[in-house]
């Protein structure tokens, strides 16, 4: 078997994580850099503040919130892979800033310092325990802070086929709770702001363009020059791309910022309108 083989053997049996981290994917939170500048706005971070981002993955929040106010970021992945793209793209793309990137569980993984804001961008679905996280994002601040988060909710019900692609495909089930269900999670935070989005459908340019120039910036970064193994990346990247773009059709997105009081919490003292 020869080596273009084994990479193509290599790319196809990795999780989704993996392979978003080995070609160095710029992976964004939904609404991507308009929700960046809203986090920043509204969440009041300046060049003192100290961020924590928790399922960084490629590292992409921090770093570009980093970029526009000058804040210090750490961020945490439990993907190795992930975690090394971060570091790399950091040194490509914003070697000024001050960004660190741990491999860990945020769920477990005890910090020596605190944090002003942590991101959670549209992860907090994920987590098993994602009431457990939140109490635990609690002990991050000192007396009090700000969750940036960017949760999907559905906007209609996503067609089983639909579903059962997006499993196969990324590796998730896809978020299918409606508002009401999503908000729920944060009730016991004050909502210091709060902007509910419909999502744009991409075109198929958009996303080939999108596709293609991902696909060979890692090519290029990792000296591949393989035809074979670039469609092949290219493929199973655009897949991911247009199951993402039909899942969209059946969801919005809340662009938040949450604020965290000791001497308040859990209590619910503001109304929300």
């Amino acid at each position: 078997m020869n080596t273009a083989r084994q990479l193509i053997k290599e790319i196809n049996e990795m999780t989704y994580t993996q392979f978003v981290g080995y070609i160095n994917q710029w992976n964004v939170p939904p609404g991507s850099l308009s929700t960046l500048n809203e986090w920043s706005v509204f969440g009041h971070i300046d060049a003192q503040s100290h961020i924590l981002e928790i399922a960084c993955t490629t590292g992409f929040s921090g770093r570009e919130l980093s970029r526009i106010t000058g804040c210090s970021v750490v961020g945490i992945d439990i993907c190795e892979s992930s975690v090394d793209a971060a570091k790399q793209i950091k040194k490509l793309y914003s070697p000024t800033s001050n960004l660190q990137y741990i491999v860990g569980d945020a769920c477990t993984f005890n910090f020596e310092q605190k944090f002003s804001h942590v991101v959670i961008g549209a992860s907090l679905a994920f987590f098993q325990d994602s009431n457990g996280l939140l109490r635990r994002i609690n002990t991050f601040f000192r007396d009090s802070g700000y969750i940036l988060a960017s949760p999907y909710y559905g906007n209609d019900d996503i067609p089983q086929p639909l579903i059962n692609d997006c499993k196969k495909i990324i590796g998730i089930t896809p978020t299918m709770c409606h508002y009401d269900t999503v908000r729920s999670l944060y009730a016991n935070y004050e909502v210091a702001y709060e902007s509910r989005k419909n999502i744009v459908i991409e075109t198929e340019d958009q996303m080939k363009k999108y596709t293609f120039d991902t696909i060979t910036n890692c090519c290029k970064l990792r000296g591949i020059e393989s035809e074979e193994v670039f469609d092949t990346l290219y493929s199973r990247l655009y897949s991911i791309k247009n199951i993402s773009n039909e899942l969209h059709r059946y969801q919005k997105y809340s662009v938040l910022v949450l604020r965290y009081l000791q001497s308040v919490y859990p209590n619910k003292f503001i109304e929300l309108f």
